[in-house]
């Protein structure tokens, strides 16, 4: 499941131990409407009792529809006018075409002076979710920003200036123990450009789980999205996000410890005229191929060829790529007619 958020306030977010996080001062904490609680799951944003308002995302506990506050005039008028005229038999074709891309619009609700855009929960289907929410953009203020704001968002995560997103939060379910691990804004915030990659890597449960089918069901889905907001002129999205969530319990199909099929046999190869290096070679795949670096979706050329990448590649790896080389090399070594390859098995 892959849910853009429209709104430049970014509110998706909830702890299962949220009592635990709220301010100490209950009596301060704004009235829970009538059959609520605060939204199971959330990662990021504005949560209930630790914003500045104390108001937060909350979720109806008959349905699970998720009761999103419209905070900050205008930015929350102005998100409502969204989700109103894009969910409207007026909305342009390139609009109608985001619509599964965001949540439906179900309504509004009033309670205690606070007025709540009713949304689809796009995580009520999950068993065990796991959820990322991911900030896009090099530029997270609008035109309506002081000074000050423009210099407290670009603080909050450099790095976006130059790779265009930023991790909000996120939460993987652990099936070993039937738990969850969860990372907030100041960790994720926390991360260099170059350590962004760990994250997501973590997220999608590198390295105890091969879950590379699901991945690509992400990238298919990011770029549908991209092709329709090519296409669309309509809107420009500040500061918006995306919600990218996929069933953390594994399936009966799904192999925990990654292991591939081998049709190789290393005996009756050995036995039998082969071309220079090739058990090495051989070797030197399959190592690749059980690394934290293949399945992170790449393949043994990219692990050994990118720099970024050679963290992923284990030592037992990295030697026998120098022995393969060493051997190759070895090949236009005319000595080697007589003292044999360099790592060569005969």
């Amino acid at each position: 499941m892959l849910s853009l958020n429209a709104s430049s306030l970014i509110v998706r977010s909830t702890s299962s131990h949220f009592l635990q996080m709220i301010s100490d001062d209950v009596m301060t904490l704004p009235q829970l409407p009538p059959g609520t609680e605060p939204l199971v799951h959330q990662v990021a944003g504005h949560f209930y009792g630790r914003s500045k308002t104390k108001f937060g995302l909350l979720q109806r506990c008959s349905n699970g529809n998720v009761l999103k506050p419209l905070l900050n005039p205008p930015r929350g008028p102005r998100e409502h006018k969204f989700y109103t005229h894009i969910f409207s038999a007026n909305a342009s074709s390139e609009l109608r075409a985001l619509r599964p891309f965001l949540p439906q619009l179900l309504g509004t609700y009033e309670f205690g002076g606070m007025t709540y855009l009713e949304l689809e929960n796009a995580i009520r289907s999950y068993q065990c979710p796991c959820v990322i929410d991911i900030k896009l953009g090099r530029i997270t203020y609008d035109q309506e920003a002081t000074p000050e704001k423009i210099e407290r968002q670009i603080a909050k995560f450099e790095p976006a200036a130059e790779i265009g997103f930023q991790l909000l939060g996120w939460k993987s379910y652990q099936q070993s123990d039937n738990s969850y691990i969860y990372h907030d804004k100041k960790c994720s915030r926390s991360l260099t450009k170059d350590e962004v990659l760990h994250g997501l890597a973590h997220f999608f449960g590198a390295p105890e789980r091969n879950i590379r089918a699901i991945v690509h069901k992400v990238l298919d889905r990011l770029n549908d999205l991209e092709r329709i907001m090519v296409k669309q002129f309509e809107f420009v999205f500040i500061a918006s996000s995306l919600l990218i969530i996929y069933e953390g319990k594994a399936q009966d199909s799904e192999t925990h410890k990654v292991e591939y099929p081998v049709d190789y046999d290393l005996e009756e190869q050995q036995k039998k005229p082969h071309a220079a290096c090739d058990l090495l070679r051989y070797d030197l795949k399959m190592c690749l191929l059980a690394s934290d670096c293949c399945k992170l979706g790449h393949t043994p050329k990219e692990c050994l060829s990118n720099e970024k990448l050679r963290e992923f590649v284990p030592e037992e790896c990295r030697r026998l790529s120098y022995t393969f080389f060493e051997c190759k090399r070895s090949m236009i070594d005319m000595r080697a007619r007589f003292r044999g390859r360099k790592g060569e098995i005969y």
